[in-house]
């Protein structure tokens, strides 16, 4: 009983707690790349599966690649943003470098595929795109550790999806 009393307290003071002016003016700007990520990771694969995506220099081509360059971006704007400004935000600021470091691979293996394509490579090409899937997907896993390691430390008043 005691152990349930100390995890309600313990929760009920996470769920209050809220973020310094300094941690805020921090994370504001990874909640953007967070943003960023996220709405990129649900619209790639739909973008890759559209007719002709995966083709150099078709229309639906240049539409992917408008998408993976936003994953391909992500790691120069953490570095941008710098180290967090205190300990609390470093389980945040680590998972998304996780996400954007997926992200990106993922984007370099979907790019990889169009190469591939483009010179025939039709086993190799499948080989990459199964390989940026899974980039993808552990992207969107480390982004969701991102997303509640931030809200465990009082970042729900700062994070809009």
């Amino acid at each position: 009983m005691l152990t349930v009393t100390l995890a309600a307290l313990a929760y009920t003071g996470a769920a209050d707690a809220k973020l310094t002016a300094v941690e805020e003016k921090w994370a504001k700007p990874m909640i953007q790349v967070w943003n960023q990520q996220n709405a990129a990771l649900h619209v790639v694969l739909q973008a890759a599966a559209a007719k002709g995506a995966l083709v150099y220099g078709t229309a639906n081509n240049k539409k992917l690649n408008v998408i993976l360059n936003t994953f391909v971006v992500c790691t120069p704007e953490l570095k941008k943003a710098g180290a967090p400004p205190s300990p609390r935000l470093s389980t945040f600021a680590s998972a998304l470098k996780t996400a954007c470091t997926h992200d990106t691979a993922g984007a370099t293996a979907f790019a990889k595929t169009v190469g591939a394509i483009r010179k025939g490579k039709t086993a190799q090409s499948q080989t990459l795109l199964k390989q940026g899937v899974a980039e993808f997907k552990l992207g969107t896993a480390a982004l969701n550790q991102a997303y509640k390691s931030l809200i465990a430390v009082g970042g729900s008043n700062v994070f809009k999806i």
